[in-house]
């Protein structure tokens, strides 16, 4: 049996994979559709942002900054103001829509086979282990 971080990496590279699949032809990346994910939630900073989407920004992936920008030059994201919050445009809100039938599709494709209670638990789980870990650096 491989361990833990094994299947953690290799799921996390097979979910990209998933996203780049069920994009693909529409210019938008993973990390595109979690920044209008998360806006379609309210306006937010970006601050607000960055925090939120945090785990998600690793090493060669595009920055928030580039995916706001590519977001806007669309006209899907605005800011309020200079230094205001960002926020769906009617456009982003109808892409958001567009966006999330096939982020849905692959989110049935991860959970065929798996009840609501064990993806719950599987959540649960890997909580515990991060704020085991978490306690263990401070």
């Amino acid at each position: 049996m491989k361990p833990i971080g094994y299947w953690l990496k290799h799921l996390d590279a097979l979910i990209d994979a998933d996203f780049e699949r069920a994009l693909a032809g529409s210019g938008l990346a993973r990390r595109h559709w979690q920044v209008l994910n998360s806006l379609a939630a309210g306006p937010r900073s970006a601050d607000e942002l960055a925090e939120a989407l945090r785990p998600f920004w690793g090493e060669g992936a595009i920055t928030l900054e580039e995916a706001l920008e590519a977001l806007q030059s669309r006209g899907w994201v605005t800011r309020a103001a200079d230094r205001g919050p960002y926020s769906l445009t009617p456009p982003g809100a109808d892409g958001h829509a567009a966006v999330a039938e096939r982020v849905g599709a692959t989110r049935r494709r991860l959970m065929d086979g798996l009840t609501d209670d064990q993806y719950l638990e599987t959540v649960r789980v890997l909580s515990r282990m991060a704020a085991n870990l978490e306690g263990a650096l401070a």
